[in-house]
């Protein structure tokens, strides 16, 4: 059997000779022992890049309000004009923003989707398949709030055109019966 070698100390004043310190100097407790497992620390690996949540989540569909429509009858048939105008534009507008939006996320998909078949490390391609199902979420809000947006605009559309023809109509009228009392 091989001999242990190591010194065995038998009182703590032979330890305080050998460290140069008293016992009292190791901590409130005594002499605290510190193994190997205190030592060792587990490598912990977090992924390099997290997917973010993206802001867009907070935006609301538009929420359009109708002025009221004052004055005489002339100038009310030519202000619905023009708001029938504006909403034909603000349409038209809109319907740009949505097919840009969807071939700008499209592309992005596209894109991700790429760079993810090229990655081999596993949390990597997790982010980029996290963050690609974040971008057709917001395609898909994209459509929603697309539609809401023109179901309020075409509805503010009807409204109008409704209005317009009611004030057309009476506008006419005042203008034959007008024009019949001009003759006699």
């Amino acid at each position: 059997m091989p001999k242990d070698e190591r010194p065995k100390y038998q009182t703590d004043k032979d330890e305080e000779q050998i460290y140069g310190m008293p016992k009292d100097d190791f901590g409130p407790s005594g002499r605290e022992v510190i193994t190997e497992k205190d030592v060792l620390v587990k490598e912990i690996r977090t992924p390099k890049r997290q997917a973010i949540s993206r802001p867009e989540d907070e935006i609301e569909s538009i929420k359009r309000v109708t002025p009221e429509i004052i004055g005489g009858l002339f100038e009310r048939v030519k202000f619905l004009e023009e708001r029938i105008a504006e909403i034909k534009s603000a349409m038209e507008e809109r319907k740009s923003l949505h097919a840009d939006m969807m071939a700008d996320i499209e592309d992005d998909i596209k894109e991700k989707k790429s760079i993810e078949s090229r990655l081999t490390d596993i949390d990597e391609k997790r982010n980029f398949k996290l963050d690609i199902s974040l971008l057709r979420r917001d395609k898909r809000n994209e459509l929603v709030r697309f539609w809401k947006d023109m179901l309020e605009l075409r509805t503010e559309f009807k409204e109008l055109m409704e209005r317009h023809e009611i004030e057309s109509k009476v506008m006419r009228i005042f203008r034959q019966l007008d024009t019949g009392t001009g003759r006699k």
